[in-house]
């Protein structure tokens, strides 16, 4: 009986399928993953954006119900915003929600926050005292 070495053709085939289903595989995994990221990079983005909207209206000393939008803070900037101001179901508090839009993808991220009308602090009640002073007696 006459023995063979190497490798047949319907072998080599059968590998090189193998290995291509293979690579197909990781190639696929590695584009869902760039798409991911690149999905997450956007969406934190919109949320940095969005905090600093947020920031800029909670350090106005008063506040007034309505809406206001604009765009970004520059032209390199992808972002629409979007702020609404109104009263909410409890007394003396105001709902504040901003919403960042990316131009390009449409995603959108929505930030919202509780706050008084003004910061400055209560007046005090009639006839209630604010301050009594220490020492001894007279």
């Amino acid at each position: 009986m006459i023995r063979r070495r190497g490798v047949t053709l319907l072998e080599v085939l059968v590998a090189g399928i193998l290995l291509s289903i293979g690579l197909v595989g990781a190639i696929s995994v590695t584009a869902k993953c760039a798409v991911t990221t690149a999905g997450a990079r956007d969406r934190s983005r919109a949320m940095m954006f969005a905090r600093s909207k947020m920031e800029e209206i909670l350090k106005e000393p008063t506040l007034q119900i309505g809406t206001d939008q604009g765009q970004g803070v520059d032209e390199s900037t992808e972002y629409d915003w979007a702020a609404n101001i109104e009263q909410s179901s409890y007394d003396g508090l105001y709902v504040i929600a901003v919403e960042a839009k990316n131009r390009l993808t449409g995603l959108s991220v929505i930030l919202t926050a509780l706050r008084r009308p003004d910061l400055s602090p209560p007046a005090a009640e009639e006839g209630s005292t604010t301050a009594t002073t220490g020492g001894g007696t007279s």
